[in-house]
């Protein structure tokens, strides 16, 4: 039986970094898939874009509240199998990365998700900045946060959450899904030693200083409400974490597509 990936990614003026997307996406030598792209209705001619020209290619439009309120929208059009959302510029490391991660999940099948690695660089895109996801620390630290651009799961899996994630949230939404997946005993996860996705530093959690500093505060408040402990254990996981990131893409040899 085929491994099926849903790979969702959400867009809002961000024409050029979704067509690098796509292009990363259409490149797989692997073609059990469909690509859904959702747009937030940008101005930048981003839905003048032939898509029928592309091959497994769900394309809408729509308003939505944000970029987890978009994805929540375009989850809805997932089919049965594996999610990844693959945000716009994001990239896939290898032409063989669906091909290796079915390969991967057919070997270890008694899981809910899987996990590999993320390739941060810098904003020129010149360097490397981290190596996000793989190493022992993510797999035996508790409640270790895994980078959502290399975190696979089953549908199945995230369709017994109230939503995917937490609209509420502007950026620590996609950690607090996992920690309602752990929460709601079904975190399964199996961490693998495959780099699977490229992220440019920019996004709305890396953006500058006081992105980081605002995705922290909502880490912080949203976990403040689990334990009085929990969020001081993990502002410091966080921090550690970080610090192992950028050893880790040390050992790493990259070349890019």
């Amino acid at each position: 039986m085929n491994i099926f990936f849903s790979i969702i990614t959400v867009t809002l003026n961000s024409k050029e970094g979704l067509l690098k997307t796509i292009n990363s996406v259409q490149s797989q030598n692997y073609k059990y898939f469909l690509h859904i792209i959702k747009d937030g209705l940008s101005e930048d001619g981003t839905n003048k874009i032939d898509f029928s020209k592309y091959k497994n290619i769900n394309f809408f439009e729509s308003k939505d509240k944000g970029v987890y309120d978009a994805m929540n929208q375009a989850f809805k059009f997932s089919k049965n199998g594996f999610i990844i959302y693959l945000n716009a510029e994001d990239t896939f490391f290898s032409k063989d990365t669906l091909k290796d991660l079915a390969s991967n999940i057919k070997k270890n099948p008694h899981y809910n998700s899987y996990n590999g690695g993320t390739i941060q660089l810098s904003i020129n895109q010149k360097n490397i900045k981290r190596l996000i996801g793989i190493g022992k620390l993510y797999k035996y630290l508790p409640l270790a946060q895994i980078p959502h651009p290399s975190f696979i799961v089953k549908k199945s899996i995230l369709s017994k959450l109230n939503k995917p994630f937490d609209s509420k949230l502007k950026i620590a939404a996609d950690y607090k899904q996992q920690l309602n997946l752990r929460k709601k005993g079904l975190w399964k996860n199996c961490y693998l030693k495959q780099v699977i996705t490229v992220m440019p530093c920019g996004g709305i959690s890396t953006f500058n200083k006081k992105s980081i500093l605002k995705g922290l505060k909502e880490t912080f408040n949203m976990s403040f409400k689990k334990n009085i402990f929990i969020p001081i254990y993990i502002i410091f996981l966080k921090i550690i974490l970080n610090y192992y990131s950028s050893i880790k893409k040390s050992k790493l040899k990259f070349n890019k597509l």
